[in-house]
């Protein structure tokens, strides 16, 4: 039987696309007759038509559809004799609404039955075969005794339990297996376009998961757009985050107090390198005058408060790093070493449990921006977004077992080309506070020993 594909891309009336409810579904027609499909809107009940022309026998219906939406497939009579395949005639249908679970394949059965299978039911299925086995295993070896005494029934447990650990162990390893395969790939992908996604400046701003708004403490609503909202993985853009008089209440604290951009190295410290090429310096926030009106008191609040709104983590300002003033020069588009970042994350990003006192989620706050260049790249994330005055991007990077995300957060600061980009960073961690201080972590997360540090101050003196 030839089997045909229909493609058809819609967006049900009355929607709009909401964060992590996307689903595409496949509608398999396995029922012997041609069928329609409809959307049924749950509050008029009205069926409207999705599909363009009948789905005939064999063929693949493709829908892009949202959570939770209900769709009916009708039989189409036929022309002739104005009758369907039912009882007396009757046209028969089959009902199915779109699930959670991604990759949802709707078989459509001769009687007009439903099929539904989705990752979840196969999850199910796959834990099912797993088990069956042992079950049966169990079942003969019980059977078989003439007396069944507690020793037995307890070997007969321990064998069976042996029997599901060992299958389950295996279907893990081959999801996980699938799912770093999927990584690597994914991560590979992301590298091989880092550049020609970089040196497009005119590639607009990635189109957000969803939008929506916030308020603040001082009761100030500001939109957000979502691009990334996983559990491990999350990246905000906040729009006019910062005004320009917070801006340059900023500027005046720093001064001229900038300095070549290190990053971190192998033993714990920091180091210029090639792969970051800007000018930084920090600035205390002075919380002791938040109650004053103190502008850069407000954004520090702002942006703890939009951190502890997006995720779970309740952090506190006590302890936490100095905000960072981080600028970006444009030579042209000639200049071989324009100022840039590449690749990287701002904590671990490995898969790995977090390292108390670690990095957790960052702010970063847009004060000037280029006129050429000097976007902000999530490359495994497939998420590009060009800098914009006054807004913010938020993403953090632990999840809700406190295990830190596995690269979704990697990102870059696209070459800079004409004009100055000048953003204020907030690196955010888990962990610390009054006693324990951020920089009483190494840059690899480890807690200095009272030895190291007279080591480190030292060092500092002779140096």
């Amino acid at each position: 039987m030839k089997i045909l594909k229909c493609i058809v891309f819609v967006q049900v009336l009355g929607t709009t696309s909401a964060n992590g409810l996307h689903r595409t579904i496949n509608i398999n027609n396995l029922s012997g007759r041609k069928f329609d499909v409809f959307w049924v809107n749950p509050e008029t009940k009205e069926k409207i038509k999705q599909s363009t022309s009948a789905v005939f026998n064999g063929a693949t219906f493709t829908l892009n559809s949202y959570v939770s939406h209900a769709f009916e497939a009708i039989e189409v009579p036929f022309k002739r004799t104005k009758s369907c395949g039912g009882v007396n005639g009757r046209c028969r249908s089959a009902g199915f609404a779109v699930t959670k679970s991604d990759n949802q394949v709707i078989d459509i059965l001769e009687d007009y039955g439903v099929n539904h299978v989705d990752d979840a039911s196969r999850a199910r299925k796959g834990a099912a075969d797993a088990t069956t086995q042992c079950e049966q295993h169990a079942y003969s070896k019980i059977s078989s005794q003439k007396n069944v005494t507690k020793s037995i029934v307890r070997e007969v447990m321990e064998q069976m339990s042996t029997c599901v650990e060992e299958g389950v162990a295996g279907k893990i390893q081959e999801l996980n297996e699938e799912i770093s395969y999927q990584a690597s790939v994914r991560t590979t992908m992301g590298a091989m376009i880092e550049d020609y996604t970089c040196k497009d400046t005119d590639l607009p701003t990635t189109e957000p998961l969803e939008s929506k708004s916030w308020s603040d403490f001082e009761g100030k609503t500001r939109n957000i757009d979502v691009m990334v909202e996983r559990d491990y993985a999350k990246i905000h853009v906040i729009k006019n985050f910062i005004s320009e008089n917070e801006c340059q209440a900023i500027k005046d604290q720093i001064g001229n107090r900038l300095y070549v951009a290190t990053v971190a190295n192998e033993s714990g410290g920091s180091k210029v390198s090639a792969n970051r090429k800007a000018k930084q310096g920090s600035i205390k926030i002075p919380w002791h005058t938040e109650s004053e009106g103190n502008l850069v008191t407000k954004v520090g609040r702002r942006i703890f408060e939009y951190a502890n709104h997006a995720t779970w983590y309740t952090l506190d300002v006590d302890g936490q790093e100095d905000l960072m003033i981080i600028k970006y020069n444009g030579r042209g588009l000639n200049e071989k070493e324009p100022d840039r970042y590449m690749p990287h994350c701002d904590g671990e990003c490995t898969g790995q449990p977090q390292k108390i006192g670690n990095r957790v989620a960052t702010m970063v706050t847009y004060c000037d921006v280029p006129e050429v260049g000097g976007a902000t790249n999530f490359r495994n994330s497939n998420v590009h977004i060009q800098a914009e005055k006054g807004s913010a991007i938020f993403f953090s990077y632990m999840g809700s077992d406190k295990v830190m995300d596995n690269g979704f957060t990697e990102h870059s600061g696209c070459p800079v080309i004409e004009g100055q980009k000048l953003i204020i960073t907030q690196w955010m961690r888990y962990g610390v506070d009054n006693e324990n201080p951020w920089d009483s972590f190494n840059t690899l997360g480890v807690k200095y020993t009272s030895e190291e540090e007279n080591d480190e101050e030292e060092e500092g003196e002779e140096l």
